[in-house]
């Protein structure tokens, strides 16, 4: 008798970039990379509360959208928040994350 196991989701860590400038502005994970990019629009156009929805929302504004770049897909979802906080160190100058997502709530910006 064979069992079938369910496969789990992979989880990929991906970039938010500016496609006028092609900097990276935010780093993120998500099993569902396109559910994601449309929730990003959709949360900037309801809120401009943070630097990076009013980012989106500025680029919304010229016709434009932010590209997912997929960096690298994981197993597991801590595999995946190790490598997407090693991202948002590289990439610290640049982004409008505002968590270092292996220390939870702390401030990005000054670990």
């Amino acid at each position: 008798m064979r069992t079938t196991r369910a496969r789990a989701k992979p989880t990929h860590v991906y970039h938010l970039v500016d496609p006028r400038d092609r900097v990276v502005r935010y780093v993120g994970k998500t099993g569902a990379p396109k559910s994601r990019l449309k929730e990003h629009i959709r949360e900037s156009e309801e809120r401009q509360n943070t630097a990076k929805k009013r980012w989106i929302h500025e680029l919304l504004a010229e016709g434009l959208q932010p590209v997912m770049v997929i960096v690298d897909s994981y197993p597991s979802e801590p595999l995946a928040r190790d490598r997407e906080s090693a991202e948002c160190h590289q990439h610290a100058a640049t982004i409008y994350n505002i968590h270092d997502p292996a220390k939870g709530a702390g401030d990005l910006k000054k670990a």
